[in-house]
């Protein structure tokens, strides 16, 4: 993508966005990544870095922490290298021993991780480890000290042990020395020190004729002068002698080390070039994380189509005010198309309403995505990549160049109209403006009507009613405008395509109080028709607010009705599953019991014939016989009156559905008289149906299973009239559970929904499965930004109810669905 003029990018706010990416980058060659990045030229290379940024993404909010401790620049430090027989420092090998522990740890947490970032996976394959020089360097160099350590070499040890034995026999002979000196009354009391590289003894200056020795230094104040003790100065001569044979030993050993670098340069500097590449990456991927950035799907169409963009000049700006601790309010989205079905949009409106701020937002966004970084928008949106951006934005006079406001937008003007075509984006601001407003409208149709014809993509901002009429009538050009609250004339920032919009200039210096009779004058001179159409246009935008506010109340509905319906054909199917595993279960007690009493039968035949029709053993058969035979009786009646019970849970329930989607379905008792002794009837929002065993005085005695209560009349509904009475059985343990059971959900879905509305959402799954004695729930949250999907997270990690959750397999949702075990 080429950018026109070169001053674009800064206008439409890329320059904040690229000093933020220099604020993320951990090195130079990050920075440097930054200056010199330039947009995409191919769709391919383009897909390619937003999926490694994207997956980066993903890493840094989901998974282990990703290894980027030393993004170092060893570009210096491998030009000093390459020279024959130079060599670095410690702190060079240092840098370079660290930076080479990124690379290897880098690309085994990506290489381990293919099926989840393919793409980083990819990139990291390049990376050339060098793990025997990394364990050189870390067996040579003291991480601690910064210098070599004593065992990188024998000879290395070996002279640093003899210069410790020598300073120490010099130390002793110097104190030995210094001892007489005090004795003699020719030295203080201070301890002996360093001057020029040798051990010293301080002497005062008027005594230092009678200490035998080499002065090597005087104080400043000349009282004191430092003396080398003859009988020291072999001593010293030997340390100076192995400290030199040390340096000489030290840098053989950094040569030779520099050396294995020289003979790996090639594989080095492609690593850096690595970690060049994710040192952009990363300050990307923390910068579209922290806006909340997506990728959205691409597409060589040329078609623009944002759902919930939000300008990220506008974000930072107010998440710098927020931090302040000033009060800042929030962005507004912007949903807008451009390229389907018209290529030309003419964006009008009051001055500060927002016309400039949603053409800079989708040019921003056209910008950022050709440079690789996410944009701010819902996952759903679709962009494509340009090969032309062309922008008039603000005043571009030069006194050096004799160029006015004017002739400045007609120099833009001249240039897009040369080079313009289809795979081109044009934004104007302010149409027509800087000269005669009749001509300058008439001039701005004729560049509108050959831009449009070249294919460009277009928007223009402006205040002109000619050109208003112009998208009205025009084939592929549309108008839209920024909503404006008529009651307060105050701009919503809120855009709305297909409807041209209204100056308000009358309206606002009204509300301001400027004085009525210039009003007057002012709609008189700009006529009749003038007046009518303004007019017209506020009539249209006011109808048009009306229309879209009814529509999304309407959608709401639906989406609920949907959910319901949803629900409802859910919960018929439970039900048709339960109904065939109760008459599976009664076939399978029915076997039994017939099983049972024919072997009970045979035993009793048995037994008689056993005790040749004994009178006493004949009556003891008959009355085993008829105890199982009242057994088998009481099964049965059991049974049934747990089908019945269930049976009568089901048609409260319902009863209870049709009587919340019925009209007026409120919770107040259904039609069909006053409540009476036996009727069915249900507890607050419950769903078991209880008996009314009694009614006193606004209060009614009800009865359901082994449970009997006294409650207020008004916290009854009527489900049915009076039922036969059942003989009363235990308790199963199914009752109230069960049909918990039936009516609880197993998963939910909550895509589109915000944090707010979607926990207590959550909260109602969890309540409802633990009251059904469900174990496992889904949770269909979706992946776009993440955010959703970390707020439900953190929730369940402080819920006592959950014993685990996790992502889904990766072929059931992945990260888009979490699995919630409860206890």
């Amino acid at each position: 993508m080429t950018i026109t003029p070169s001053s674009a990018a800064s206008k439409l706010g890329f320059d904040v966005i690229r000093e933020r990416l220099r604020d993320y980058t951990r090195s130079t060659l990050g920075e440097e990544r930054v200056d010199r990045m330039q947009p995409a030229r191919t769709l391919g290379w383009l897909r390619t870095e937003l999926d490694r940024v994207a997956e980066l993404q993903q890493a840094f909010r989901f998974d282990d922490p990703v290894p980027l401790h030393h993004l170092l620049d060893l570009r210096d430090v491998l030009r000093r290298a390459a020279p024959e027989e130079a060599y670095v420092s410690t702190d060079d090998l240092t840098a370079v021993r660290l930076a080479l522990i990124t690379l290897r740890l880098l690309r085994a947490y990506f290489q381990g991780r293919k099926a989840k970032y393919p793409h980083l996976a990819e990139s990291t394959a390049t990376i050339t480890p060098l793990p025997d020089l990394e364990e050189h360097i870390d067996s040579i160099v003291d991480e601690q000290g910064g210098g070599l350590r004593d065992d990188a070499s024998s000879e290395l040890r070996r002279l640093r042990r003899l210069i410790v034995q020598r300073q120490e026999d010099l130390r002793r002979t110097l104190q030995s020395e210094l001892r007489k000196a005090i004795k003699a009354g020719h030295a203080t009391e201070e301890q002996p020190t360093i001057r020029n590289g040798r051990m010293v003894i301080p002497v005062r200056a008027e005594a230092k004729r009678k200490v035998e020795g080499f002065v090597q230094d005087t104080s400043g104040s000349g009282q004191t002068v430092y003396i080398e003790p003859a009988a020291c100065l072999d001593l010293n001569n030997e340390v100076r002698e192995l400290q030199s044979d040390e340096r000489r030993e030290v840098e053989r050993i950094l040569r030779a080390t520099t050396g294995r670098l020289r003979q790996r340069m090639d594989a080095l500097q492609d690593n850096v070039r690595v970690l060049s590449q994710f040192d952009l990456l990363q300050a990307k991927a923390r910068l579209a994380n922290d806006l909340d950035a997506v990728v959205p799907a691409l597409n060589e169409d040329g078609e623009i189509d944002l759902h919930d963009a939000r300008n990220p000049v506008l974000m930072l700006h107010v998440e710098r005010q927020r931090e302040r601790g000033e009060e800042a309010r929030d962005v507004v989205p912007l949903d807008l198309a451009l390229g389907g079905d018209y290529h030309t949009l003419v964006i009008t409106g009051p001055n500060a309403g927002g016309k400039t701020v949603a053409m800079k937002t989708v040019g921003l966004l056209t910008l950022m995505l050709a440079y690789g970084v996410p944009i701010p928008c819902d996952d759903a949106s679709r962009m494509s990549l340009f090969d032309h951006l062309f922008v008039d934005i603000g005043d571009e006079q030069s006194i050096e160049e004799d160029l006015s406001t004017f002739s400045s937008h007609v120099s833009n003007l001249k240039e897009m109209l040369r080079r313009a075509g289809p795979n081109s984006m044009v934004l104007i601001d302010e149409a027509g403006t800087g000269t005669d407003p009749e001509q300058g409208g008439a001039l701005a149709q004729a560049v509108l009507e050959r831009l449009t014809a070249a294919g460009a993509r277009t928007i223009v901002t402006t205040h002109l009613g000619a050109l208003k009429a112009f998208a009205h009538e025009t084939d592929g050009v549309e108008n839209g405008s920024m909503a404006f609250d008529q009651a307060t004339l105050s701009p919503t920032y809120r855009f709305q395509a297909g409807v041209p919009g209204s100056s308000y200039a009358f309206e606002i210096a009204e509300r301001i109080g400027l004085d009525a009779d210039v009003l007057d004058r002012a709609r008189a001179l700009i006529g009749e028709q003038g007046a009518a159409l303004e007019d017209l246009v506020t009539t249209f935008e006011q109808r048009t607010q009306d229309l879209e506010r009814r529509l999304a109340e309407t959608e709401e509905t639906l989406r609920q009705a949907e959910h319901e319906k949803q629900q409802y054909d859910a919960q018929m199917e439970k039900l048709r599953k339960e109904r065939d595993k109760i008459r599976q279960q009664a076939l399978e007690e029915a076997e039994r019991i017939v099983g049972e009493a024919n072997a009970r039968v045979e035993r009793t035949i048995r037994e008689i014939k056993e005790a040749q029709a004994e009178r006493e053993a004949t009556r003891r058969a008959r009355e085993q016989l008829e105890a199982f035979k009242e057994e088998v009786a009481d099964d049965r009646v059991e049974t049934e009156e747990r089908q019945e019970e269930r049976r009568r849970d089901r048609e409260a329930r319902e009863a209870r559905q049709q009587r919340r989607t019925s009209p007026g379905g409120d919770g107040a008792p259904a039609p069909g008289g006053p409540l009476e002794v036996g009727d069915q009837v249900v507890l607050d929002d419950g769903s078991t149906a209880a008996e009314v065993l009694e009614l006193d005085d606004g209060e009614a005695v009800i009865t359901a299973g082994p449970l009997r209560m006294r409650v207020d009349v008004d916290r009854l509904t009527k489900v049915g009239g009076p039922r036969e009475q059942q003989v009363t059985v235990r308790q199963t343990g199914s009752g109230g559970s069960e049909l918990a059971s039936l009516r609880a959900r197993t998963e939910i879905d909550l895509r589109g929904d915000r944090v707010e509305e979607a926990l207590p959402k959550v909260e109602r799954l969890l309540d409802e499965a633990l009251a059904a004695g469900l174990n496992r729930v889904e949770i269909l949250h979706g992946k776009g930004t993440g955010a959703l999907r970390q707020a439900i997270h953190e929730y369940l990690s402080a819920s006592p109810d959950v014993v685990e959750f996790d992502d889904a397999a990766w072929n059931q949702g992945g990260t888009g669905v979490t699995v919630v075990r409860l206890r």
